[in-house]
C-alpha cells in the first residue's frame, strides 16, 4: 500500500471517529493511547511508523509519533526488538494484540462502507471469498444484464469492488453513481457484514475450499508478467507443487481468529456457512463453482430467470459462449487487467475442481475434512465437496 493510499485510508476512518472508538471499546481496545490505531493499522497497511502518510492524516510530529509508540510498546500492542547484527538499531514490530486491533480496524472500515453506501433497487452483490468465482459471477451477470459480449468496460470499472480499501470510498462510489446500468458490486466480505434493503438482489458463489485456496496460493505468486525483465530463471514459485502442498498443509492447521483475514480456512469456512443459512430468502441465489462447470447454460438460465432477463433468443448461444472459462481467460487482458507486474492470463489459472485434495497425502487430507467438520456443518460440507 503506498503512502497515498494509506493516507486516503486514515483519513476514512478518522472520519469516522466516534463509530470507530466505540467499535474498538467493544472490542476491549479501550486502552488505547489516541490516535494509536492509526499507528497499529499503518504497520499492518504499510510497514513502519513514520511514514509521511501516517504523520500527514495525523498531523503529528516525528516526537508525537515516538511517544505513541512508546505508550503502545507500554500497553503491549507493540513489541521492541534489538538488533542482534547491529545492537545500535531497534525494530518495532507488532503483538498479537497490536494486530489484532489493524484487523479490528480493517473490518471497521469495510463494514462501514457497506452502511453508508447509497443502494438503489435492482442492485446486485456479489459476495465470495476470493478465488472462488467472483469475477466468473461478474461476468456472468454482466454479459445477462448489458446483453452484449463486447463489454464497455473492464470487470473492475463494470461492477467496482465497493470494500476494496486500496480505492478511496468516495472514488467507488461516485464510480458506482455514475451507472445507469443494473449494478453489479463486488466484495469478498461475508454476507453477515452487509446490510442491504430487501430490493437487492445477493449472490454467493461456493466452492471446495481446497480448490479455493490452492488457487489463492498461485494467485499470490502472480506477480511477474510475461516480457518482462523481472522473471526470475527456472519454474516460477506458484509452480512448485511441494511448496504448495506445504503452503497448503499451513493454511489447513492455521487457527487464528477469522475476523480479518477472510481467506483464511476459518474465514472462508464461516463465508460459506453464513451463505448456506441463507439460501432459502427470497432475494439471495447460491452457486456452485462445480455447476457452472458442468451446466454453464442451465446456471446462467437460472439466474436469468431470477434477474427477469431474457434466457433465450438468437444471441443467447453467443452470451453463453462468452461466459466459459475458456473465453475468459482468452479474453484476460481486456477483462480482468491486473497492471504492468502481473499477468492477466495466469489470473485464470486452470478453472477445474481437485487440484487442492490431489496436492495432499492421506492424512493431511483426513485432517482437513477433522478442521472442516469443526467449522462447518455436515450438509454444507457435502455441497461445497461436490465436484
Amino acid at each position: 500500500m503506498s503512502d497515498e493510499q494509506l493516507l486516503s485510508v486514515l483519513r476514512e476512518a478518522s472520519d469516522l471517529q466516534a463509530d470507530l472508538d466505540a467499535h474498538l471499546s467493544a472490542a476491549a481496545f479501550d486502552d488505547l493511547p489516541p490516535q494509536g490505531q492509526f499507528v497499529l493499522g499503518a504497520m499492518a497497511f504499510r510497514g513502519g511508523v513514520a511514514t509521511g502518510g501516517l504523520k500527514r492524516v495525523l498531523g503529528i510530529t516525528d516526537r508525537q509519533a515516538g511517544e505513541i509508540v512508546d505508550a503502545l510498546v507500554g500497553r503491549g500492542y507493540l513489541d521492541l526488538r534489538v538488533d542482534p547484527a547491529d545492537r545500535r538499531r531497534i525494530h518495532v514490530t507488532l503483538t498479537g494484540r497490536g494486530r489484532a486491533v489493524a484487523l479490528s480496524l480493517w473490518d471497521f472500515l469495510r463494514t462501514a462502507r457497506w452502511r453508508l453506501f447509497p443502494f438503489r433497487p435492482g442492485d446486485i452483490v456479489i459476495s465470495t471469498p476470493a478465488k472462488s468465482g467472483t469475477t466468473w459471477m461478474q461476468m456472468i451477470c454482466a454479459l445477462l444484464i448489458l446483453r452484449t459480449t463486447e463489454l464497455p468496460a473492464p470487470m473492475p470499472q463494470l461492477s467496482p469492488w465497493l470494500d476494496d480499501m486500496v480505492c478511496p470510498r468516495d472514488e467507488v462510489f461516485a464510480a458506482l453513481a455514475g451507472q445507469s446500468h443494473r449494478r453489479l458490486i463486488k466484495t469478498h466480505t461475508p454476507l453477515s457484514d452487509i446490510v442491504t434493503p430487501p430490493e437487492v438482489t445477493r449472490i454467493v458463489v461456493g466452492r471446495h475450499p481446497l480448490d479455493t485456496a490452492i488457487s489463492l496460493y498461485h494467485q499470490s505468486r502472480n506477480t511477474d508478467s510475461p516480457g518482462t525483465a523481472a522473471a526470475p530463471a527456472g519454474p516460477r514459485a506458484g509452480q512448485d507443487p511441494v511448496a504448495a502442498r506445504k503452503w497448503l498443509a499451513q493454511w489447513i492447521e492455521d487457527d487464528s481468529p477469522r475476523e480479518g483475514q477472510p481467506s483464511s480456512m476459518q474465514g472462508m469456512m464461516w463465508h460459506f456457512s453464513d451463505a448456506w443459512t441463507r439460501r432459502a430468502d427470497a432475494d439471495f441465489l447460491l452457486f456452485h463453482y462445480a455447476d457452472l462447470s458442468a451446466d454453464l447454460p442451465g446456471e446462467m438460465t437460472r439466474l436469468g430467470r431470477y434477474l427477469g432477463v431474457g434466457t433465450s433468443g438468437g444471441d443467447w448461444a453467443d452470451l453463453v459462449a462468452a461466459a466459459s472459462f475458456e473465453r475468459m481467460r482468452a479474453a484476460a487482458n481486456r477483462i480482468q487487467p491486473l497492471g504492468p507486474a502481473r499477468n492477466n492470463t495466469a489470473f485464470f489459472r486452470r478453472g477445474g475442481s481437485g487440484s487442492g485434495a490431489a496436492l495432499l497425502s492421506d492424512g493431511e487430507l483426513s485432517g482437513y475434512h477433522a478442521r472442516a467438520a469443526a467449522l462447518a456443518p455436515a450438509d454444507l460440507l457435502a455441497w461445497l465437496h461436490r465436484g
